[in-house]
């Protein structure tokens, strides 16, 4: 409820996500842009790991090689980190802003599932996370892991922990099971082939975008 006594509209929570190099971070700018411009109403761009707490921070240390942690911990320390930003984006999204973010916890499912934790465990882990805030949708961008090595080795020096090819393929395949859990979990999910033209990937998400707001 507004200060004048009228109710204010829950902003949208869209999310973005897809293995390294995919474009999430280019194309959830211009969503957000384009997001702005469509409802005359804020439009915040978010990322995980948030980097503005003290887990965020240590995770990405982590990710660069900083700190080593077993996986189970790094799936742990996730879920630990987006329970402090749910507590950021939640009373924004009430407000009536609308928020884009790159990665959530469909990241957390693909990235981190392995021996001892599958997609669906990591998915339990983050139950209370989707109880909070689920997004409204996620845009996944759907790219080969071939491809986007190219583009990280083009357009980046640095290495992070899971740039080797064979990861990103594994990454890949756990993927598509965290989204078929998601979906059958009701969260609406767009696959958009990333492969193409950006202008062509950016219509196809605008495309999803208009899908959204039209509820």
């Amino acid at each position: 409820m507004s200060a004048n006594g009228i109710e204010t509209k829950r902003g949208k929570f869209i999310v973005f996500e897809g293995i390294d190099g995919c474009g999430k971070t280019t194309h959830a700018g211009l969503l957000c842009d384009y997001v702005a411009k469509k409802t005359g109403r804020g439009c915040l761009l978010e990322r995980e790991p948030d980097s503005r707490d003290l887990i965020g921070a240590i995770i990405r240390t982590a990710l660069y090689g900083g700190v080593k942690f077993l996986p189970e911990t790094m799936a742990y320390l996730h879920v630990a980190d987006r329970l402090e930003h749910i507590g950021y984006m939640l009373p924004l999204l009430t407000k009536g802003h609308n928020i884009v973010c790159d990665r959530y916890y469909i990241s957390n499912m693909a990235y981190n599932a392995g021996e001892s934790l599958t997609p669906r465990d990591i998915y339990e882990l983050n139950r209370p996370c989707a109880e909070k805030l689920n997004p409204d949708a996620v845009i996944f961008l759907d790219v080969s892991p071939e491809e986007t090595r190219a583009r990280r080795e083009a357009e980046r020096t640095d290495r992070e922990l899971y740039d080797a090819a064979e990861k990103q393929r594994r990454i890949r395949k756990n993927y598509i099971k965290a989204l078929e859990i998601v979906e059958s979990e009701g969260v609406r999910v767009f696959r958009i082939d990333a492969s193409r033209a950006k202008e062509e990937v950016a219509a196809d998400i605008r495309k999803a975008a208009d899908t959204v707001f039209a509820d």
